[in-house]
C-alpha cells in the first residue's frame, strides 16, 4: 500500500534545512525526511489491536511542523522510523484481533492516538496512566511496540497517512450515528482543545444557560490562531457553556469568518499591516506604552490567553497581552522559539501552562475521558465543527495537499485532509 512517511536520517535532514527554506517542495520530495512510497501493510502485534481501515487522515499543524523541520529534534528519541504520518483520524474496523470483545469490523470508530502503558501491553500502569493522565506515560519507549508518543509518529502502529493503521482496543471509540464523518475526523484536534480548556477555565466558570453574557464578573478570553486547534477552543468553550468574553486574533478572512460562527465576540485581524496590538488594548480597555526600542508594552490585557500557533511572535504576544496575574496557556507546538521576551512572567507573575492533547478531565462533577466527553458534545448537537473541514485530497495528491497548506489563506483552507475510497 501507498503511504507517506517520515523516514529521519541526517542527510535527509541536512538537505531539508538547507534547501526547504529556498524551495519548500523538496521538502516532501523523497530528499527531505517526507517520503511517498510503498510499504506494507501493518500487522496487528496482538490479539488486543484492530485494524482500521482510513476514510479520513487529517493534517495537523503539529505535521506542518514535522514536514518543515520546524520541531524539536529532541522528539527523535522518543520515536521510532520511519514512521507513516497522520494521528487525526477516522475510519472503519477492518480486521480484529482475538481478544477483542466491544468492537466488530465494519465499526465506524476513531482512535484517540496517545500510546500509553495500556496499548503498549503494560498491565502495571505507570503512576501517570494509573491516574488517567495517559499524555504524561512514562513508558513511550517500551513495551510490544517501537517507541513513539503516538499513531502517527511509531513505526510499528502505521498512521492515517496511509489506507490501514492500527490501533488497541483501548484506544477506539465508536461513533454513533448522529456524528457525520466530519465531525468524527474533527473529533482529536476537537479533544485537544477541550482538554485545554477544562483544565485552565475561565472563572469564574458561570454558563451561558444561568447568566446574561458579558457580565462584568466574567473574564475575558483572547485566542492567539485560529486555525483547527484555535477554532476548536473557541467551540470548545461554548460548548460547556463557558461564559468568558472571548477575543481572537485571527490572520485570515476563513478564520476570521468561521472565530464569528464558532462564538467570538471580538475578532482582531492579525495580518501584516494591521496594528492588532493597538485593536487588542481597545477591546480591553488597556494602556500601551511605548519602550524605547521593540514591541508596545500593554498595561492589562486579558485573564487568560490561549496560544493555538506556538511560534515565537505568539508566545511573545501571548506573554504581553495577559493582565498582571493571568494565564497563559502553550496551545500550539512551541518547539525552539526566538527573541521571546520572557519579562512578563517575571514582572506581571504569569501563571504559564502548557496543554498536550488529551486526558481526563473535570466537568459538571464528572470525571471524564476527554475523548468520551468531546464524543458526547458531538453527539448532542453542543458543537458543529464540520465548516472546519475546507478540502480534501487524494494521498496520491499529497503536494497539492502541502502546497494548499502553505498558501492557506488564498486557498481559504483550515482543515485540509487526506480522503480514501469507501470500499
Amino acid at each position: 500500500m501507498k503511504a507517506i512517511q517520515f523516514d529521519a536520517t541526517i542527510p535527509r535532514y541536512a538537505i531539508g534545512l538547507t534547501l526547504g527554506r529556498v524551495y519548500p517542495p523538496i521538502l516532501w520530495s523523497g530528499l527531505s525526511c517526507v517520503t511517498y512510497r510503498d510499504v506494507p501493510e501493518p500487522r496487528l502485534p496482538n490479539g488486543e489491536w484492530v485494524k482500521i481501515k482510513t476514510r479520513y487522515g487529517g493534517i495537523c499543524g503539529s505535521d506542518a511542523h514535522l514536514i518543515h523541520l520546524h520541531v524539536s529534534p529532541s522528539g527523535s528519541a522518543i520515536t521510532s522510523f520511519p514512521f507513516t504520518i497522520g494521528h487525526e483520524n477516522y475510519g472503519t474496523i477492518a480486521e480484529i484481533g482475538a481478544a477483542v470483545r466491544d468492537f466488530s469490523v465494519g465499526d465506524r470508530v476513531v482512535a484517540e492516538p496517545t500510546l500509553w502503558c495500556r496499548p503498549r501491553g503494560f498491565a502495571d500502569l505507570c503512576r501517570y496512566c494509573a491516574r488517567g493522565e495517559i499524555q504524561r506515560c512514562e513508558r513511550v519507549t517500551e513495551g510490544v511496540i517501537g517507541p513513539g508518543l503516538a499513531i502517527g509518529a511509531c513505526r510499528d502502529t502505521s498512521g492515517s497517512w496511509s489506507p490501514y493503521f492500527l490501533a488497541h482496543e483501548s484506544q477506539v471509540a465508536r461513533i454513533p450515528d448522529a456524528v457525520s464523518d466530519e465531525n468524527a475526523l474533527l473529533l482529536e484536534p476537537f479533544a485537544t482543545s477541550l482538554h485545554a480548556v477544562l483544565a485552565n477555565m475561565p472563572h469564574p466558570g458561570r454558563t451561558l444557560s444561568l447568566s446574561k453574557r458579558e457580565s462584568k464578573d466574567d473574564e475575558t478570553v483572547l485566542v492567539i490562531g485560529a486555525g483547527t486547534i484555535g477554532l476548536s477552543v473557541i467551540a470548545a468553550l461554548r460548548a460547556v457553556e463557558s461564559c468568558a468574553r472571548i477575543i481572537v486574533l485571527a490572520r485570515y478572512a476563513i478564520q476570521q469568518e468561521l472565530a464569528r460562527q464558532f462564538g467570538a465576540d471580538v475578532v482582531i485581524a492579525a495580518s501584516r499591516g494591521n496594528d492588532y496590538h493597538a485593536e487588542f488594548a481597545r477591546a480591553v480597555g488597556s494602556k500601551l506604552l511605548k519602550p524605547i526600542i521593540g514591541k508596545p508594552v500593554l498595561v492589562g490585557g486579558a485573564d487568560v490567553v490561549y496560544d493555538c500557533v506556538g511560534n515565537s511572535d505568539t508566545i511573545d504576544d501571548a506573554l504581553r497581552f495577559t493582565r498582571a496575574g493571568g494565564r497563559v496557556v502553550v496551545v500550539g507546538l512551541a518547539a525552539i522559539p526566538k527573541g521571546v521576551d520572557w519579562t512578563p512572567i517575571w514582572l506581571k507573575e504569569l501563571h504559564v501552562q502548557g496543554a498536550y492533547c488529551y486526558s481526563h478531565d473535570e466537568f459538571q462533577g464528572k470525571r471524564w475521558r476527554t475523548f468520551d466527553l468531546a464524543l458526547d458534545l458531538l453527539e448532542r448537537g453542543k458543537v458543529n465543527l464540520a465548516p472546519m473541514l475546507t478540502h480534501k485530497f487524494a494521498l496520491r495528491d499529497y503536494a497539492r495537499a502541502f502546497q494548499t497548506i502553505s498558501h492557506r489563506g488564498r486557498a481559504r483552507a483550515v482543515k485540509v485532509a487526506f480522503e480514501f475510497s469507501r470500499q
